[in-house]
Parts: structure tokens; sequence; C-alpha cells
């Protein structure tokens, strides 16, 4: 029996393989990092070879030679304080939702498992949420909607975008937002700091990026029981633990998609050194990175200009790490990996032992 990925370094997690299986015989299954790989049945695969045409680890993506630049900045307070950046993506899905479309991102369940949904209510797809989100229930339900000729936007990591398009290859009605991404983090790491959270009470609510203060998005709060907590983005544990590449999936430190003009409908994410660029712009409300590819985005991203203030740049006032090259690993990796997986009576790791050890 093949591999679907030549190696599992080179898989994405993306799931499309399990969805485009119509045997069943591909299902997702987390390794011992919390990583979701795929796990063929021998017995029911009928080696048609379907998953290994759509896996995204096989398809080079495209640079196009054609693309646009963006600083974008929404002007209605609401959205922007909702947003972790410029309020683009909000901008670009609710003109999706007025024409009857939906759209697919990525939220917080109600165990604060990180998914990606399909709908028409947008608001808990905003903000960033760097844990690697579940997709493979949501390629059956793209594709019920394309089939009945809804449009619909997907919003996620580069690697699903790429999967998604690979599912739809010729799909005029979908729309795919690529965000600048510098990996994601192991989903067995964020249980395990959300149970260590936990020993306070119930956690009620978190952010990564949140608003509050003209920071540019650089605070962390989060809901235990009754009680607030807010601080500092880098003065966070977990979140120093992923500034410094630490626990990403193995595929992030080699990945493809580490450039500017990629061949999705949308590339998002935070404008770096916008105070350069627009200083006008640098108040701390957050500035979107967005790049435009193709005729239906520009199209498109045309019918928000009252909406918004969007200003053309140049490609050289836009490069930030993620559109430069992948993340570096480290033998820390392989350290913080090692003291996750070491469990006590509890069945759970010392994670007091790892934030400090990796986050101070």
């Amino acid at each position: 029996m093949r591999n679907i990925c030549k190696k599992a370094a080179d898989c994405f997690g993306c799931g499309v393989c399990a969805s485009v299986c119509t045997s069943g015989a591909v299902s997702m299954e987390p390794d011992r990092e919390g990583f979701l790989y795929p796990v063929i049945d021998e017995a029911l695969c009928t080696d048609c070879g379907r998953c290994t045409l759509v896996c995204p680890s096989g398809h080079r993506p495209a640079v196009m030679s054609e693309v646009s630049y963006y600083a974008f900045r929404c002007k209605d307070e609401t959205i922007l304080s909702d947003s972790t950046s410029g309020g683009a993506f909000s901008l670009i899905a609710l003109k999706i939702l007025e024409k009857g479309g939906l759209v697919c991102g990525a939220v917080f369940d109600d165990s604060f498992e990180v998914v990606h949904v399909l709908s028409d209510e947008i608001s808990s797809m905003r903000k960033a949420k760097y844990v690697q989100s579940r997709t493979a229930d949501c390629f059956g339900k793209i594709k019920e909607a394309l089939t009945s000729g809804i449009p619909v936007l997907f919003s996620g990591t580069p690697c699903q975008c790429m999967a998604v398009r690979l599912f739809f290859p010729d799909s005029e009605s979908l729309y795919t937002a690529s965000l600048v991404c510098r990996g994601v983090m192991s989903p067995k790491l964020w249980d395990e700091y959300r149970s260590f959270l936990e020993r306070k009470g119930t956690l009620n609510a978190f952010c990564f990026r949140d608003k509050r203060k003209p920071d540019d998005a650089h605070t962390v709060a989060f809901r235990i029981d009754d009680t607030e907590y807010a601080g500092d983005f880098i003065k966070n544990p977990l979140c120093r633990i992923y500034a410094r590449e630490l626990p990403l999936r193995p595929s992030c430190y080699s990945c493809p998609f580490t450039f500017a003009e990629k061949d999705f409908d949308f590339t998002l994410g935070d404008f770096w050194g916008v105070e350069n660029a627009f200083p006008d712009l640098a108040d701390g409300k957050g500035t979107s990175l967005v790049i435009t590819c193709g005729n239906k985005a520009d199209g498109l991203f045309t019918e928000l200009s009252e909406s918004a203030d969007i200003r053309e740049t140049e490609k050289e006032r836009i490069l930030q790490p993620a559109l430069v090259s992948p993340a570096r690993a480290t033998m820390l990796r392989k350290f913080l990996f090692r003291d996750l997986c070491t469990t006590g009576p509890d069945g759970h790791c010392d994670m007091k032992l790892i934030l400090r050890k990796y986050g101070s």
C-alpha cells in the first residue's frame, strides 16, 4: 500500500484526501504531537488514486506575475475593532454574503477546538487562531453549496486553500483567501494549555489578538469563570513558544507557500511596516495587507472602495518573514514535544514546566 504523501513531513493535514475518498478508506488521526495525518484502511481502499491527485503536497504552487498589493483599513469602527488587523476579511466576506454566498473559516467550537465551518455568520471567524484547524468536514458542505450555485469564500492557511482549489478545480463561484501564515500550532499543545488554564475554572473566552489597546492587537485576553485576564502577546508564555516557531507542524518548516505572488484570489495578513509605508495609518488600530490575484478578485475588491481606505503599494513594502522563507526548526522543538508527550498520573503533561522552560 502506497502512502498518500512521499513522507510524513510533506503532509499538511488538510484532510482533502479523506474527503475525496469515496470508499471511506482514509481517516484523519492525530499523531503523538497532536497533528492529523491520513490513515488508510487497506481493506476498504480500492487504489483509485483520487487521494494522491488532490494532495497539495504533490502540487507546487504557481507564482503569478499579475498581482496587486494594498494597505487596507475598514472604515467601520466596530468591524475594525473586532478584527485582528484592518478588517479586510470581514469586508470581503460580507460582500460574498451580499451575493447570496457563504463563508468557510476557522472558529473556536464549544470546546475551544479550532474547526472550519461553512456559515453566513462570520463574527466568530474573525481574529487569529494560530492552532491548526480541522477542515475535513467542510469539503462536502462546500461542494453542496457550489453545486447549488451558491458562491463560497474559503479562508485558511495557504495549504488549506490549495487543498480546496484542488478539490474544486473548475469552480468560478469559489473564492480563496489565503492567510499570511508562519506555521500552525500543535492542537495537542493547545489542548494541554487549555486544560492548564481550566485548573482555575471554566474557560469561557479566549482571544490571541485582542484590540482593547491601540497596539495593533498585540494583547492576549481570556476569561475564566467571571475573571478576565489580559496581557501583552509576547509576554504570554504560550505565544512566546509559538513566536519562537517551536510547536509547528513538521511541514511548516519546508512550506512551499512562502512567497507573495500566490495563485489565490486574495492573500490577507497584517501590514508589517505600515509606519514606514503609510505613517498616518500607524495608530495601533490595525491595517490589513491584501494581495489580489486575477480578474475575479480585482472585480470584487473594487466593490469595497467606499467601505475602506485602500492604498496600492509595492511588493518591497509588504514583505515579511512568512512571505520570504519558511519557519526554522531547532533542537528545542524536539525537546518541547518530548516534554509535551510525557504525561503524569492525571494523563496530562507538566504544562507549568513547559511554559517556564520554553516560554519564559
